[in-house]
């Protein structure tokens, strides 16, 4: 990787192998987080391995303890409370370690974020550069693979001479005796996630890094590819997170202030309004709409027995993921209705962020998930100008497929948060001082990034 802003008389090659070393990774772990969402579990812990490590080789270890800002603080706290209703859940010795994974990959996206607003601007132009390159790598493996019916992937399961039964959901297969000739797209939702979430920071970070309007340019060709892919595939929550991503983008360019109210008006009536509405859908009988997927049906009957069972624990909820063992269990003692078109049962998870808040965690837990939404959102105010409108459809695009999609706790998932959270803080230090290039490698121990104020939250 080699910036267009660089020359290698006034920065050598021996002054930014920090930057390339440590954007290698990132561009490793953006590639394999698209060709597989599960492999962002490991590789955001070799980030911060690789980050933590680099900071302690030059001597500024201490800026690798976080500081705790508006946004830090009350996702600590509601990441505290989570942590603590593991003691009234179903099975504490499940409950907490999930709850322990997402306390460490936010631990570690402050630390991560930290270390960034430190970096200098030679560094952050090739972690840049990582970023979006392994963004666009993963984007085409995954053209590739929906275009030519998954061909890598069955050769490389025929190579590692895998058979019927050695795979999850083995409906996505189709076998030849113990050749696998057809994979369903249906396998590839999962990675859908990874592309919607990175689609915002690596953009921002094609215009933090390429010369204009070159990044723009980038920008504009990978949206439509990113969306092409999306729409491809059979994920239609993944559909309205970009579509909601996208046309959050828009208005925020309209007026970043008037989308930044509209934003914070949605995020409230979906963190505390889901739970009537959740009731009021299945009780107009939405379910049973001939118009809607099938898939969307069983979603709106998964909500309301999960409403249902709000209402048994309304203020503290049933402790954290409570879900993955009450389901579960309903489903092995035939404790569910199955008088209608589909069980009225727990899922291992609810479908929806929100919902399963209120489940596992209560009023509490729901109203302290509103007060971190608002924080991000008053931290977004805080960025500059053009930076905001990528930020806000980060936030639109999260918080859409949170409201219809996997588990609050799923380690992947939880993963996907946190890497695209250090993507954007990435991109933010690029743009906040993009004209601010480092005179001389001397200078190297001198931090050039956002602003503090805005990146540490």
């Amino acid at each position: 990787m080699f910036s267009n802003e660089l020359d290698r008389v006034r920065f050598p090659l021996v002054s930014r192998t920090r930057g390339i070393f440590l954007g290698s990774i990132i561009l490793v772990a953006a590639t394999a987080g698209l060709v597989s969402a599960r492999t962002l579990s490991f590789t955001l812990a070799a980030a911060l391995v690789a980050f933590v490590a680099s900071a302690w080789w030059r001597g500024h270890l201490d800026r690798a303890i976080p500081r705790f800002g508006p946004v830090s603080r009350h996702a600590a706290v509601f990441l505290a409370y989570a942590l603590a209703s593991t003691m009234w859940a179903f099975s504490a010795a499940t409950s907490f370690p999930s709850v322990a994974v997402a306390c460490a990959v936010g631990l570690g996206a402050v630390v991560l974020i930290q270390l960034l607003a430190d970096e200098t601007r030679p560094n952050l132009l090739h972690m840049g550069e990582g970023l979006w390159i392994g963004f666009l790598v993963g984007l085409g493996y995954l053209l590739f693979e929906v275009v030519s019916g998954q061909a890598i992937k069955i050769a490389i399961y025929n190579a590692l001479g895998l058979g019927p039964g050695d795979l999850p959901h083995p409906e996505y297969y189709g076998w030849e005796g113990k050749t696998l000739i057809f994979v369903a797209r249906e396998d590839l939702t999962r990675n859908m996630a990874p592309a919607v979430f990175l689609l915002w920071p690596a953009i921002l970070a094609m215009v933090g890094t390429l010369a204009r309007p070159w990044g723009a340019v980038v920008g504009a060709i990978t949206l439509p590819l990113t969306a092409a892919l999306i729409f491809l595939c059979n994920h239609e929550t993944s559909k309205l997170a970009i579509v909601v991503g996208l046309v959050a983008f828009i208005c925020a360019v309209w007026s970043a202030r008037w989308t930044g109210r509209l934003v914070a008006v949605v995020w409230v009536l979906a963190c505390l309004a889901v739970l009537p509405v959740a009731l009021a859908l299945h009780r107009l009988d939405v379910h049973e709409a001939s118009w809607l997927q099938k898939s969307a049906r069983h979603r709106i009957v998964i909500w309301n027995t999960t409403a249902e069972h709000v209402l048994q624990s309304p203020w503290f909820g049933t402790g954290a993921r409570t879900t993955y063992e009450v389901g579960p269990l309903m489903e092995q003692n035939g404790t569910m209705d199955m008088s209608g078109e589909f069980p009225r049962s727990l899922s291992v998870h609810s479908h929806s962020v929100y919902l399963q808040t209120w489940l596992e965690l209560g009023l509490v837990g729901a109203s302290l998930l509103t007060l971190l939404g608002l924080a991000i959102l008053q931290a977004i105010r805080a960025l500059p100008p053009t930076v905001q409108f990528f930020a806000y459809a980060t936030f639109a695009s999260a918080a859409a497929m949170a409201a219809s999609s996997y588990g609050m706790w799923q380690t992947w998932f939880v993963s996907v948060f946190g890497f695209s959270i250090i993507a954007f803080g990435l991109g933010t230090a690029l743009n906040a001082r993009r004209e601010c290039v480092v005179a001389a490698p001397s200078r190297d121990r001198q931090s050039v990034g956002v602003p503090q104020s805005a990146i540490s939250d």
